[in-house]
């Protein structure tokens, strides 16, 4: 019994040890934990964009182009008429696309490379949000004729 007491007088001679008034600052905060994020967030993105194209033995090609992407990936569908000739032939491509920045005439320049795995056709976004079809190498045209596409 005699520890008893003598613990309880040690923990009042301890309680008076604080600060007076009970102007004790509070312990700091604990640190926030942060939101964990889903591994992959795509983000929402339907796109369409429409054209004529400039074609050496045809009246030119209409040209649409729609890329999407959702959390199931990226995809396109590339839908090009040939106009006049032997009447207007349709021709429909798919597949998948990236963005990618990239160096154009010294300055970065986002494009869209259909088919990055394969033999790729690439798109230059514009600042007015047209795109420019560039050459196979991911060059703009050099014969001074715009392949442009109007975004709808």
């Amino acid at each position: 019994m005699p520890a008893l007491v003598l613990l309880g007088l040690g923990l009042v001679a301890l309680a008076g040890c604080g600060p007076e008034g009970g102007d004790a600052a509070p312990p700091p905060p604990a640190p926030a934990q942060a939101e964990s994020a889903p591994a992959h967030e795509a983000e929402a993105f339907d796109r369409s964009w429409l054209g004529v194209l400039p074609c050496a033995d045809c009246d030119g090609i209409q040209t649409r182009l729609q890329l999407q992407a959702d959390a199931d990936g990226a995809r396109y569908l590339l839908e090009e008429t040939y106009l006049g000739g032997e009447g207007n032939q349709q021709f429909l491509q798919e597949g998948t696309w990236r963005e990618e920045t990239v160096q154009i005439n010294g300055a970065p320049a986002v494009v869209y490379r259909l088919d990055p795995g394969g033999p790729a056709r690439w798109f230059w976004l514009q600042p007015d949000g047209a795109l420019e079809m560039l050459e196979a190498e991911g060059r703009p045209a050099v014969d001074g004729v715009l392949y442009r596409l109007q975004r709808l």
